[in-house]
């Protein structure tokens, strides 16, 4: 299973986030940069454990958005055997 770590420190923003995902995860260039198209494309991913340390810092400056981030993760976890998530202060 390949592991994935996010650092919620550098999610102080909706472009920070996207990049960071797009980076971690190896998304082409035409990644939507958008929670839709993050869902799309963690349905392409196969053995995948991610990891989102500073979680608390992430919804500090994301709010409602790092909400809606953290349940497009625990969404897809919940309904797939080979995608794991975590988060951590």
């Amino acid at each position: 299973m390949r592991r994935i770590e996010l650092d919620g420190r550098a999610m102080d923003s909706r472009d920070a986030l996207h990049r960071q995902l797009r980076e971690a995860f190896n998304f082409t260039e035409d990644y939507g940069k958008n929670l839709d198209a993050l869902h799309d494309s963690l349905g392409e991913l196969k053995d995948v454990q991610v990891v989102l340390r500073h979680r608390q810092a992430m919804l500090n400056s994301l709010g409602v958005y790092g909400q809606k981030l953290l349940a497009v993760f625990r969404d897809t976890a919940a309904s797939r055997d080979d995608f794991r998530f975590s988060s951590l202060e």
